[in-house]
């Protein structure tokens, strides 16, 4: 079978903020396809263009595997994360604040002959199904631990806050906590310029044998339904069964019903979503589609 003998529908669409801080990495000569979701410090940033911090990093690391022409995952996301060093130092000064930082989360697969390659760090998540049906997560959300901690001091001490989706101070400062644990032990992965991303990166290989789909996407695309909240398989399987561009319609039509959050805890109504749904198949075509 040919490395590119497949179909892949992919989306990506802005949630509520000023500009989508998602990119959306498609290299079909090179098997090479990524969702890369933004992290804009917390001190606000906007260049001449009104581009936000987040959205700044998320396009460099999408072009840093453009240009890298199917090389080496890991070895590419740590020249990324080296570019944005440079990048945050040439736009806005040095600073050792880790809270100031810009960064991305990614998730990057490589499809070849007889396995995928794949890397990813902090929420974005890679999923392999099965033609046995089987639903594997490949890779690990190692931000969520620490989100829900925030969350839940939200709800549990500021009711009336939380009702007014009005961020306390205390929540403010558990968020910033959270920033100080990026590429530590404990803590999360992201691509934020610091050296210490080398030893919290994931990465490896999957064998395509079997393989019926592989999807990926970044942390605003979840299982809104009760019944897919407690079931990763399920959800999988359900955006599977409606298509990348029907689950995102609909979910974006339950966060226009639940904007304060009520049915699903989130920080804010609606994040930006970006996935790519790859479906492998004998007889299938290599085409590609993408929704914005």
């Amino acid at each position: 079978m040919s490395p590119h003998l497949f179909k892949v529908e992919s989306v990506i669409r802005q949630g509520q903020g000023v500009c989508n801080e998602d990119a959306l990495l498609l290299a079909p000569e090179e098997g090479v396809y990524g969702v890369i979701d933004g992290v804009s410090g917390l001190t606000p940033y906007r260049d001449a263009l009104g581009r936000t911090a987040g959205h700044i990093a998320s396009a460099l690391v999408a072009s840093c595997f453009a240009d890298a022409g199917g090389a080496d995952l890991e070895r590419t996301t740590l020249e990324a994360n080296a570019r944005l060093h440079g990048e945050m130092e040439r736009l806005q000064g040095r600073s050792e604040d880790t809270g100031s930082r810009w960064g991305a989360v990614h998730a990057v697969v490589r499809v070849d002959e007889d396995r995928v390659a794949w890397v990813q760090s902090g929420d974005c998540m890679v999923y392999a199904v099965y033609e046995d049906g089987v639903v594997r997560a490949v890779t690990r959300d190692s931000v969520e631990p620490h989100d829900e901690r925030a969350l839940a001091l939200w709800r549990r001490e500021y009711p009336g806050e939380w009702e007014r989706r009005v961020q306390p101070p205390e929540v403010t400062e558990a968020l910033r906590a959270n920033r100080r644990r990026a590429n530590r032990p404990g803590g999360y992965s992201v691509i934020n310029g610091d050296d210490a991303l080398a030893r919290h990166l994931e990465s490896g290989n999957i064998a395509r044998s079997g393989l019926a789909h592989l999807l990926l996407v970044t942390d605003g695309i979840y299982p809104w339904r009760e019944e897919h909240r407690h079931s990763t398989e399920e959800w999988v399987r359900a955006v599977i069964r409606a298509g990348l561009e029907a689950y995102v319609d609909e979910l974006e039509a339950f966060e226009e019903d639940d904007p304060e959050c009520r049915s699903v805890q989130r920080f804010k109504r609606s994040d930006d979503k970006t996935g790519i749904l790859l479906s492998f198949s004998k007889e299938s075509r290599s085409d590609s589609k993408t929704v914005r």
